[in-house]
């Protein structure tokens, strides 16, 4: 009995490492899958698809919206594509913009329905008269709207300053 021990723990062994290869080996027909580790979500390595956002600019006196593909949508986001006005092609439409080219988003937030957006000076280089300020607070306050369905209100300031006061007409 004595030497068929060592031969015995040789063939379990054996047959011990046989199986434990048999269940690591990949399937030839089915590719290698990995599996994330519990709790942890799996990162993805390709590229956010396009989304669109809307963006209103001037067609005459009215204000008509066009969509913009981007990678992060939103209302902030929509506020960066109005700012870099009408595309060639909108252009062509007929499109234009009463924000003064220059002009950038400073910040942006959206809490408990009311949106603020803060812009950089420029915003005050519209020409003046009331047409021109009413039609830079609609295209703003459609394109966070439109972007945003739970903002009611859009509070606009240039440099912190209200646009009451910022854009006289």
């Amino acid at each position: 009995m004595m030497r068929r021990l060592p031969a015995m723990i040789a063939v379990l062994v054996l047959a011990a490492a046989i199986a434990l290869s048999a269940g690591c080996g990949e399937k030839k027909d089915e590719p290698a899958r990995s599996e994330p580790a519990p709790g942890t979500q799996p990162v993805s390595t390709a590229p956010a698809a396009p989304a669109p956002v809307e963006v209103f600019f001037m067609k005459g006196e009215t204000v008509f919206p066009v969509s913009r593909e981007v990678a992060s949508p939103g209302a902030g986001q929509a506020l960066e594509e109005l700012l870099r006005g009408p595309n060639d092609s909108e252009k062509q439409q007929g499109l234009t913009t009463a924000i003064p080219a220059g002009t950038r988003l400073n910040s942006y937030s959206a809490a408990k329905g009311v949106a603020k957006a803060d812009f950089s000076a420029e915003l005050r280089d519209y020409g003046g008269g009331s047409a021109a300020v009413l039609a830079i607070t609609s295209q703003i306050e459609n394109t966070v709207k439109s972007n945003d369905p739970a903002v009611s209100s859009v509070e606009i300031t240039v440099e912190g300053v209200s646009s009451e006061e910022a854009l006289q007409p």
